[in-house]
């Protein structure tokens, strides 16, 4: 599948000190991602850029 880009921004987590990353609904919908569906994060730096690599792991039946 060839990258799509999208631009997001973080959010503060309501009642805690976590960041919140939004999916975009497109991608969302395209991807059939649902609400519960479980997600392994890797963080790395190429290049000088901070990557965020998320990885389903776990895919919930809407």
């Amino acid at each position: 599948m060839p990258a799509k880009e999208n631009i997001v921004k973080s959010r503060f987590h309501y009642g805690s000190n976590s960041l919140d990353l939004t999916i975009p609904s497109g991608v969302a919908k395209s991807q059939k991602i649902n609400p519960g569906d479980v997600f392994r994060l890797v963080v790395k730096e190429e290049k000088g850029n901070l990557v965020l690599q998320y990885e389903r792991v776990y895919s919930t039946k809407v």
